[in-house]
């Protein structure tokens, strides 16, 4: 077990867990076995029943790891959100979150924290409220690619795609507070929202906070059957997902976020935000086109902007 430093940044790691006796303990190892950090894991079981919990017994040991009371909580978003809710960043430097079945590079947290930490950015245009970076997917037959997320930033992506996946990020406590204090408001619309990491990237971009997106690869991703998304690559996945664009799931996830971002926006954010909430709650013709004129503004990669530009003209979005 790494010996504690006084100088070594603390970092909380949030792991949400259900079904993951087959890859948790690889996953908590990577993060245990982080370099240049003093880390604390806090898991939230979701109603397992695979011998998850019979794993987690293997840390009961380790001081580094605390779980919270079993529960359940129906989504990987809604167990995410329980941690949230009952877990405070007084004491830590950063907090992170940590899915169940990945592999992290040692370095990760490492890296992120000293990312977080420089006082004016890499550009010189001040300090980022959080980081998160590209992964690298990977499977069973040992195929690997990288997923790229660290494209340029626009001025809305944040209403309709997150910063990456949530086992890359990592948050000030500051940022960190505000999801919280969010999640805590029983009037906020932030606990309709279905992606825990979407909606942090959301209100720290809204609130007009700056985010680092790291285009190093710091997570092997892994790929299987119950994953709740994967990496959204390939034909399976498109089709996928253009029959929830259909459906109009992600219509729905996006005016939601937009709901949850109004709530914290500063002032340049609320008239952008307010023009789309608008033009999301309208179905007509006119509205779609509005939208899809403006499609490089919510999207980061060209490929994703020319197919939210196709749903919305043929009316599926």
């Amino acid at each position: 077990m790494p010996v504690p430093s006084a100088s070594a940044p603390r970092i909380l790691i949030l792991l949400a867990a259900h079904n993951g006796a087959e890859f948790i303990a690889e996953q908590l190892d990577s993060v245990l076995a982080q370099e240049g950090v003093d880390v604390e894991v806090v898991v939230s079981d979701d109603a397992s029943t695979d011998g998850t919990d019979a794993v987690l017994d293997g840390y009961a040991d380790d001081p580094r790891v605390r779980r919270l009371r079993p529960g359940r909580f129906g989504s990987a978003a809604a167990n995410f959100f329980r941690l949230v809710r009952e877990c405070d960043a007084e004491g830590f430097d950063a907090v992170g979150f940590c899915d169940q079945d990945d592999v992290w590079a040692p370095h990760k947290l490492r890296r992120h924290w000293e990312l977080l930490s420089l006082p004016n950015g890499l550009d010189g245009r001040g300090g980022y409220d959080a980081v998160s970076s590209n992964v690298t997917a990977f499977d069973a037959a040992g195929e690997r690619r990288l997923i790229v997320k660290n494209q340029l930033q626009r001025a809305c992506d944040y209403a309709f795609e997150s910063g990456g996946p949530g086992s890359t990020f990592l948050l000030r406590p500051s940022t960190y507070r505000l999801l919280r204090e969010r999640l805590l408001d029983p009037g906020s619309a932030a606990s309709s929202t279905r992606a825990h990491d979407w909606l942090a990237y959301a209100l720290v971009r809204a609130a007009g906070g700056r985010w680092f997106i790291d285009g190093e690869s710091t997570v092997d991703y892994r790929q299987h059957d119950v994953n709740v998304l994967g990496a959204n690559e390939g034909l399976r996945s498109n089709l996928r997902r253009l029959q929830q664009i259909a459906k109009g799931a992600h219509r729905a996830d996006a005016r939601r976020i937009v709901a949850a971002a109004r709530e914290v926006a500063a002032p340049d954010e609320a008239a952008r935000l307010e023009w789309l909430a608008a033009r999301i709650d309208e179905r007509g013709p006119l509205s779609r086109l509005r939208l899809a004129r403006r499609v490089g503004d919510f999207r980061r990669r060209r490929r994703d902007q020319l197919a939210l530009a196709g749903t919305l003209l043929a009316g599926l979005w």
